[in-house]
């Protein structure tokens, strides 16, 4: 059996939030040295870390 600490929630919120530039949205709790992201609501594309810090940005066809 798995013991769990008792204080799991405490050590999540201590971790920085990274969050779409264009609508908010969390997208993860943590530290990255080079991530390329999708925004799962808005569909923005961003590079966090040391890669490009321009974003692109998803244009929809519908």
């Amino acid at each position: 059996m798995e013991v769990k600490p008792k204080n799991l929630r405490q050590t999540k919120s201590k971790l920085p939030e990274v969050r779409c530039f264009q609508c908010n949205k969390l997208l993860f709790l943590g530290i990255a040295e080079n991530v390329e992201i999708k925004c799962s609501r808005c569909g923005t594309v961003q590079c966090i870390g040391s890669c490009r810090q321009e974003a692109k940005v998803h244009i929809s066809s519908w």
